[in-house]
């Protein structure tokens, strides 16, 4: 008897502890700090999206600023060698070589814009290799929070059962109770 009761105090023991250890680990599990990362990450990749819209952008600003200045380039070369043949020499040999200046101030502005577009597409390709670098990133920590949330479940789940059975102790403890008492009664 005393052997049955000594067992039953030495499960309650070991449920309180078993509780007492999954408790702490519920409270200090670190939620927060994931879900903290998971919230840095997310603004990044946002800021990363917006910087690469802007980049598309200056991009596209600057192809479509080149195309007028190719056909700019164009059109004083005809315009040069038409006027060569029309004019005489002396007389439009200073317009001539205005249009000369303005059309090597257009092949550099073209170079430049040429140049800017090839900074942009190499920007797109950075941001593009960092966008993929956070999304692996962010799908590691959904993973790691997955992880925690089914640990969290399975000791709950363990903290639930040692509870019940914490239960069936104390009634089958107020039973033997009980059951000497009657005895002690019928012997008395």
């Amino acid at each position: 008897m005393n052997m049955f009761i000594n067992q039953m105090l030495g499960c309650l023991i070991i449920a309180a502890g078993i509780g007492g250890v999954v408790g702490w680990l519920l409270r200090h599990v670190s939620a927060g700090r994931n879900a903290q990362l998971l919230a840095d990450v997310t603004a990044m990749m946002h800021i990363k999206e917006q910087m690469l819209e802007k980049a598309r952008y200056q991009l596209r600003a600057a192809a479509s600023k080149t195309q007028p200045l190719e056909s700019e380039t164009v059109a004083p070369q005809t315009l040069s060698h038409s006027l060569q043949e029309e004019l005489p020499s002396q007389e439009h040999s200073s317009s001539i070589e205005n249009q000369l200046v303005e059309t090597d101030r257009l092949r550099t502005r073209l170079q430049e814009s040429e140049a800017a577009g090839g900074l942009v597409e190499w920007l797109d390709v950075q941001l593009t290799e960092r966008d993929e670098k956070h999304r692996i990133a962010l799908h590691e920590v959904e993973l790691q929070l997955a992880e925690r949330d089914r640990r969290i479940r399975e000791f709950e789940q363990f903290h639930d059962l040692l509870m019940k059975q914490a239960e069936d102790n104390e009634t089958i403890k107020a039973a033997y109770r009980q059951a000497i008492g009657q005895q002690s009664d019928k012997a008395a």
